[in-house]
């Protein structure tokens, strides 16, 4: 049985051969590499779409709603034509800013459109709640909503939907974007069907890519060849951008020409573009393997790199290098992404700073062929025989404890990864059965990734980690754990560690010292978690996520020495610090992969001497790299120059907190990219004066803050203003327990919401 099994696998393999790409393997003298971007590629223009655009604006602005509070504009079309790409540019179009609340509903519409329809009982009460959440947003308000790839056909759903929106005022709009005619008939009578960009169109699109740093007039050759090439991809804008992000690394005509005589242009097989099979092909080995893995997330699913990269160092997609792994994997992931296989998307997360990535749905499908059934989702294996074949799966997370769910699993011993996938609106926590903890998840004895994440889980057996010992990546973030089990100790495989955000969590294990293979541990937002010293014993820790040195407990040599310092970090008790020269030793400049810094000190303790607490601080001024920083209970009567400094381009987020002995406040106005300022507990402060915006320039101060917050200024009696258009993009402003306050001068906040 094993033998036909074998032989039934190999001619499976031998039919993909040539649909994949694959080729004798042999060993070249030649060796390309591709240098990888240092951004992502992002469009800054449409092409052949303005008629669309204009059409478009125009029904969105026409009054003729013929009665009704509420009109639906559907765009229909194929994959890979824009679809997206077109409503989000009228969307965004500034002539309808001034008509329309443009209601940011992504994750709501989205939750709404996953939870109707449901035969998941249990998910009624959360389905009521969004559209009561829904309803009391738009009540009233003229709004414009986009829904985003729409297949559920049937009507009487549609009308649960659209009744959610009908609260809203006369001239209310909903773009709709399908690739089915029967939805775009269902839910609006004037449809805008989206044809193949021209010619022209399309090869300025494919010219926009393919010769990004360079001038095409000047490869007269390639030019040639880019125009057969784009004419080949029939106009479809996914298809052109895609191979023309693989083309714009290479510059020899032999290879252009290779492109254009495949013979993938002649497939029809599983609706798979050419074009984008072709980008397969044209990817090294190691990135196949990565692209190939990342079929394990279902359509619309946005996934952060810092997770993918994760999951491919784990299972060996990320060889081992002298250099730290994770830097390697962002290498493989800017590549991909430079080849327009990953697209960034916005995050809806307000204050997060982290990057959300999708794949057009069909790149999913392509991920899905190549992985040849290896890479599944759960859901969609029910009742077939390839769960028996996979090794990574994934499943989305529901309330019910999974244990029915994830039976099947019993009988995966060659399982690699479990990954399971919170797609809830909010974000919240399942129960998850002990019968999988004792009765399931010990069966998989050859599990490398293993995710807990968002699971109300308090404890975990003892005896679980005996029997997973080739664990490579464990993730608990996001859970109730109040204690890990002394048998994760046993886990001499394990590479990385998440416990982020574990706000039950107070210690770790004694004996972290035998996980002799750890390289990356995530302790961030674990508030009542004391780092312990053996920690310090981790002697393979390359990235230290979260990392909180209590000084007095640890020495500040302990915090200069540590070279594996990444993300947020916290230092504490910095009433211990008792000279400049001690701060020194903790090197702050150094640690250029900290984004995150809270330095603190405790409340209760008055300072000696105030020039000597502002020598103090000046020695803890982070690195350039920095993007959020927290000073709390500093002991000074003025900041050093460090925290109002100009060439922190990449600082956002700035709060200090109970700095009670401090009289004024830096000249924070001149910070060039902050967003958020947090300004509470500052009682020494009387008067806000022209210091506070800087020295004046062609900028306006804080030309790019959105949110100011005072709180708690129980002294604070005036605030000058400049009347130059200061704060010209601040958004919201809160002023609270600020009983003195009175303004000198009216400050004009034009952009407040």
């Amino acid at each position: 049985d094993k033998l036909e099994e074998t032989i039934e696998t190999l001619e499976v393999l031998e039919k993909q051969i040539g649909r994949l790409g694959l080729k004798e393997y042999f060993i070249s003298t030649k060796q390309e590499t591709r240098t990888p971007s240092t951004s992502l590629v992002v469009d800054s223009g449409i092409f052949g779409r303005q008629n669309e655009i204009e059409d478009l604006v125009g029904r969105l602005l026409s009054m003729d709603t013929k009665g009704k509070n509420l009109a639906v504009v559907p765009i229909v079309g194929m994959g890979g034509l824009g679809k997206t790409t077109l409503a989000k540019a009228v969307y965004n179009d500034e002539r309808l800013g001034f008509v329309f609340l443009r209601y940011d509903a992504f994750r709501i519409t989205k939750g709404i459109l996953q939870e109707i329809g449901s035969t998941d009982l249990k998910a009624d009460h959360n389905l009521n709640q969004l559209q009561v959440k829904v309803k009391e947003s738009l009540k009233g308000k003229k709004f414009l909503i986009v829904l985003d790839d729409v297949w559920n056909d049937n009507y009487n759903e549609w009308d649960d939907l659209r009744n959610i929106f009908v609260q809203g005022d006369i001239g209310s709009k909903i773009i709709v974007t399908t690739r089915k005619n029967s939805v775009a008939l269902m839910m609006g009578n004037e449809q805008i069907s989206m044809n193949n960009l021209s010619t022209e169109a399309s090869w300025s699109l494919f010219k926009r890519h393919a010769f990004e740093n360079m001038n095409p007039m000047g490869y007269p050759e390639l030019e040639e060849v880019g125009k057969q090439i784009a004419a080949k991809c029939k106009g479809l804008p996914l298809a052109l951008k895609t191979l023309a992000g693989m083309l714009c690394s290479k510059s020899e005509i032999d290879e252009w020409k290779r492109i254009l005589r495949s013979e993938i242009w002649e497939l029809r097989d599983n609706d798979i573009l050419p074009a984008l099979m072709l980008s397969y092909n044209d990817l090294p080995a190691h990135l196949k393997r990565c692209f190939c893995f990342c079929a394990i997330f279902p359509k619309d699913y946005p996934f952060r790199k810092e997770q993918v990269i994760h999951l491919w160092i784990a299972n060996g997609l990320v060889p081992v290098k002298d250099e730290i792994n994770q830097d390697l994997g962002n290498q493989f992931f800017l590549e991909l992404s430079s080849r327009s296989l990953f697209e960034r998307v916005p995050n809806p997360s307000e204050g997060n700073i982290k990057e959300l990535f999708l794949m057009h749905d069909l790149v999913n499908d392509l991920a899905q062929l190549a992985s040849s059934k290896l890479c599944i989702r759960l859901e969609e294996s029910q009742g077939s025989h390839m769960l028996e074949k996979s090794r990574h799966l994934s499943y989305s997370m529901v309330n019910d404890g999974e244990f029915e769910k994830l039976t099947p699993l019993c009988k995966l011993e060659g399982l690699r990864t479990l990954l399971p996938i919170c797609i809830s609106v909010n974000y919240c926590y399942h129960p998850l059965s002990k019968r999988v903890l004792h009765n399931i998840l010990p069966t998989l004895r050859f599990l490398r990734v293993l995710s807990f994440s968002h699971y109300k889980i308090e404890e975990l057996p003892n005896d679980l980690f005996i029997k997973l010992k080739l664990l490579r990546f464990l993730d608990l973030s996001e859970t109730w754990i109040k204690k890990l089990p002394d048998s994760i100790c046993g886990l001499y495989n394990l590479e990385t560690l998440l416990l982020s955000s574990c706000c039950s969590l107070k210690e770790l294990p004694l004996h972290m010292e035998k996980l002799i293979n750890l390289r990356h541990l995530d302790i961030s937002n674990t508030w009542r978690l004391k780092m312990p010293l053996h920690l310090s014993r981790l002697k393979s820790l390359q990235v230290l996520v979260g990392a909180k040195f209590l000084l007095g407990v640890w020495r500040t040599e302990d915090l200069g020495e540590a070279k594996n310092l990444y993300g947020s970090l916290s230092i504490l008790e910095l009433e211990n610090v008792v000279d400049r020269r001690e701060a020194v030793k903790a090197k702050m400049r150094e640690k250029n992969h900290v984004d995150k810094l809270s330095l603190k000190w405790s409340e209760s303790i008055s300072a000696d001497n105030s020039h000597t607490e502002r020598d103090i601080l000046d020695e803890l001024c982070p690195h350039k790299n920095i993007k959020e920083v927290k000073i709390i209970g500093y002991r000074g009567t003025n900041f050093p120059d460090w925290v109002a400094d100009p060439l922190f381009l990449k600082l956002v987020k700035l709060s200090l907190r109970n700095c009670k002995n401090c009289y004024s406040l830096p000249a924070l106005g001149q910070l060039p990219c902050l967003k958020f300022l947090s300004v509470k507990g500052m009682h020494g402060i009387r008067v806000v004066t022209e210091e506070f915006y800087g020295r004046l320039s062609s900028k306006k101060p804080f030309n790019c803050l959105e949110k100011l917050e005072f709180e708690d200024m129980t002294e604070w009696k005036q605030w000058h203003a400049l009347g130059i258009g200061e704060f010209p993009t601040l958004e919201n402003l809160s002023i609270k327990n600020c009983p003195e306050l009175s303004l000198e001068i009216p400050i004009q906040f034009s952009s407040l919401k």
